[in-house]
């Protein structure tokens, strides 16, 4: 939270807790300036929900320290859950070669996990064929940045391979460019259903027109 936005946090805890504000406008300034210190982490939304999942179960007034502590256990949590690696379709732009590049990518990766912008991802989602113990193998040997290069190209591959097959077919093209952020298709299906469903669609009209020839 920015400090612009800590009084208003402050006037919606005071409906739940008209004993947090105080009757000085130094006091209260000087509270504000506190909790904006406290709170500079944590997302305004994120904060307003904890105030109410702290006076669902305590009588007691709410400090910020407490919504900060909220905080860092979902982070800790998602984090965790996260494996620091990225589904290398996700960013058909990148350059396989490009460290520093990759290296950007993947902060701002974990940074989107961090504050909830997208869920975490685990290795199995990534490439099953590998466990959480061939990935820190992998990291011992200095071998995980060649094997997610190797994936990329795979990936970008791939997509080259699906937006090919779908421009083949008029109808279908169309459909796909006109999905929301899809103007620009990368040929990524990712979790899109509807992208999915296009993809498959296009196998089969391909499938069915070889069996034809």
């Amino acid at each position: 939270m920015n400090p612009s936005q800590i009084p208003q946090l402050l006037k919606q805890v005071s409906y739940a807790d008209p004993r947090l504000l105080p009757e000085d406008e130094k006091e209260l300034a000087a509270l504000a300036a506190l909790w904006a210190v406290v709170l500079a982490d944590v997302p305004p939304d994120f904060a307003m929900h904890a105030v109410g999942q702290h006076y669902a179960s305590s009588p007691f007034p709410i400090k910020p320290s407490d919504i900060a502590d909220r905080w860092r256990t979902v982070v800790r949590d998602r984090m965790g859950r996260h494996t620091g690696t990225f589904e290398p379709n996700q960013h058909p732009g990148l350059d396989p070669d490009d460290i520093e590049g990759y290296q950007q990518a993947l902060r701002n990766e974990r940074d989107a996990v961090r504050t909830g912008q997208r869920p975490p991802m685990p290795f199995r989602a990534i490439a099953p064929s590998l466990s959480t113990d061939d990935v820190r193998a992998m990291r011992q040997q200095g071998d995980l940045l060649r094997h997610i290069k190797e994936a990329s190209r795979a990936a970008r591959a791939e997509n080259a391979r699906r937006r090919k097959l779908v421009a083949r077919y008029p109808d279908l093209n169309e459909q796909m460019h006109e999905l929301p952020g899809h103007a620009r298709w990368s040929g990524s299906v990712g979790g899109n259903k509807r992208t999915a469903a296009i993809v498959a669609e296009a196998e089969e009209r391909a499938a069915n027109e070889r069996v034809a020839a």
